[in-house]
């Protein structure tokens, strides 16, 4: 695997960029739906992480929930 570095992460950064894009034009997804998208693959990748989020937070939108994070 490829050492964290700074030029590793901006590259992970465009690649994700990239396919949000797609995304976009493709299916006409909105930023809430990617950023639902991308944290539903980050969990699969590691379940872990659903018990750091509260995801009925991420299905109703609260103020203080996942639209903190998409609104950033």
């Amino acid at each position: 695997m490829e050492d964290w570095t700074s030029e590793f992460i901006q590259a992970a950064q465009a690649e994700l960029t990239s396919m949000v894009s797609d995304w976009k034009y493709d299916y006409g997804a909105n930023d809430r739906e990617c950023s639902t998208m991308l944290l539903w693959m980050a969990v699969r990748l590691n379940p872990v992480l659903a018990a750091k989020f509260d995801l009925q937070l991420t299905e109703r939108g609260d103020e203080n929930g996942f639209d903190e994070f998409t609104n950033a």
